[in-house]
């Protein structure tokens, strides 16, 4: 018999004594899963950011000014606004109409809780008289709007914004329909200021003169 192998054999023997390799199978990986959170979460924040917007937390673009500037210290002899006749200050049914003998009112019969006050803040809707006029018994700031353009309205609402954080939280701002013979009226417990335009100096000075006055009955409350 040769001893003599073939180039095939030569090959065959080879692959015989390579080491043998096990295929290593992929890792195994879990199930893929979305960036989801449970309703629940999601609801608690929305929670949140809806009572921050509610305290004026993301009130945009406050205006760079100091309610402690000098233009808008009061003097002692000065009256801003004009005084008005005491309507009173009963509480009637909710829902009852009061006829107030002023546009907007500043006195007055009110409905009592839980229609009234309403919360302190800006809002995007007017609200009742009736509602209101109970704020301005505990000693608030209502200030209402109407015919202004969007810078101005801004303005307005920025304005607001930084007094209620500055000290005077007690504020409300709104639109008001029923308004004629001004743009922005700022009225108090007995005190009523009608301006033909955005004057930041006049709204600040019937703040600090009239916020928590002598007049209201309920001076002091929240």
């Amino acid at each position: 018999m040769s001893n003599v192998t073939t180039r095939r054999e030569r090959r065959e023997q080879m692959r015989r004594e390579r080491p043998h390799r096990h295929s290593v199978p992929p890792p195994r990986r879990g199930p893929v899963r979305g960036p989801w959170l449970p309703i629940g979460v999601i609801a608690a924040v929305a929670a949140v950011v809806f009572a921050m917007y509610q305290m004026d937390v993301f009130a945009p673009g406050a205006p760079p000014v100091n309610v402690s500037d000098p233009k808008y210290d009061v003097v002692p002899t000065e009256a801003v606004g004009a005084q008005q006749p005491d309507e009173g200050n009963p509480h009637v049914p909710s829902g009852q109409r009061v006829q107030y003998g002023t546009v907007p009112p500043t006195s007055g019969g009110h409905w009592g809780q839980p229609a009234g006050p309403v919360a302190w803040g800006i809002k995007d809707i007017q609200q009742p008289d009736e509602a209101v006029v109970h704020n301005l018994e505990h000693g608030g700031i209502v200030i209402g709007y109407k015919g202004l353009n969007d810078q101005e309205t801004q303005k307005l609402r920025d304005l607001v914004a930084l007094l209620r954080q500055n000290g005077y939280p007690k504020i409300i701002l709104q639109p008001y329909a029923p308004l004629t013979d001004a743009r922005i009226a700022v009225t108090a417990w007995r005190w009523l200021l009608k301006l033909p335009a955005f004057d930041d100096v006049q709204i600040v000075k019937f703040v600090k003169s009239h916020y928590d006055g002598p007049d209201a009955p309920e001076r002091g409350v929240p």
